[in-house]
């Protein structure tokens, strides 16, 4: 392709659709009207020879090749605006879509006040959430799908920028009329003897404490497993099963539902929580505000 002859605002109109999923909404964002955006996406189509963008029940679902297009797409637009302009963000005035993800037991910590500041803050702005995790989590990041990642990462590879939120150990949680509820710390045996609730997605690695079991050649008796955190006070509170999670989350639930919490037997790894953001699409004073912002309230 001859970029002499390429028009660069495509690659915004690019950019624009592939965040919105929506031709209305991107001319909108755009400043043009939506016949000028099904003008300009057809003449990508053309150049690019493919469809890019199919219509479906969510909105415009981008082609493998769109997606293939969209990280090259966003560095270059990203680095020809540091590059040509003095940037200035305007908290007020901006509509700037800020994307995340974050686990369910993340998600209570952090929102209440996030989306009270943006309110307050930034009227016009606006926030998406989704609950992607670990690498999956990453792989949006790399396709531009969301700004930032929050959770807990095994390994970060150096294209990815990250900061800890922070750090929290691992508490036992069960109904008050369990056996052991009036422990302050469970015995190695009382544990093992116990039926347990494991929250996790399919595919999620070895836990803290199933690791460390493991290197004790002991094993626990998980007996329920369920993806979502919001779920397991409906699994735990007519059951005598345990859940083994972080203590932020583990505060929080026992305040709301009255369950007992109880030291773990065994000395565990510090659970980090972290955000977590592309180095190359995230040059942005807005994206440097909300980080700022998130980062602020858990120092």
């Amino acid at each position: 392709m001859n970029i002499n002859k390429f028009d660069l605002n495509l690659l915004v109109v690019f950019r624009t659709l592939y965040e919105e999923r929506n031709v209305t909404k991107a001319s909108q964002k755009v400043g043009i009207t939506q016949p000028a955006m099904s003008n300009a996406l057809n003449r990508l189509r053309y150049l690019m020879k493919d469809e890019l963008f199919i219509r479906g029940p969510k909105g415009m679902r981008p082609t493998p090749r769109a997606v293939e297009l969209s990280l090259p797409i966003q560095i270059a637009l990203s680095s020809l605006e540091s590059t040509l302009t003095d940037i200035k963000f305007d908290p007020l005035s901006s509509r700037k879509l800020f994307r995340l993800a974050m686990s369910d037991d993340i998600g209570p910590l952090l929102l209440p006040n996030l989306v009270s500041f943006l309110e307050k803050n930034s009227p016009n702005s606006r926030l998406s959430v989704i609950s992607d995790q670990g690498n999956d989590a990453l792989k949006l990041l790399d396709f531009n799908e969301i700004d930032f990642a929050i959770g807990r990462f095994e390994s970060i590879p150096s294209r990815f920028g990250s900061k800890v939120l922070f750090e929290e150990r691992f508490l036992c949680m069960m109904r008050k009329e369990h056996q052991f509820s009036k422990e302050k710390k469970l015995s190695i045996d009382q544990y093992l003897a116990s039926k347990h609730l494991r929250v996790a997605p399919t595919g999620a690695p070895i836990s803290p404490v199933d690791r460390a079991l493991n290197q004790l050649e002991l094993e626990r008796n998980i007996s329920v497993r369920i993806d979502l955190i919001t779920l397991s006070p409906n699994a735990l509170k007519n059951s005598d099963l345990i859940l083994t999670l972080p203590s932020k989350t583990a505060k929080r639930l026992a305040n709301i539902y009255n369950f007992s919490l109880v030291e773990l037997p065994l000395e565990l790894e510090k659970r980090y929580t972290k955000i977590v953001w592309h180095k190359e699409l995230t040059n942005h004073p807005a994206y440097d505000w909300i980080r700022e912002r998130i980062m602020a309230e858990h120092k």
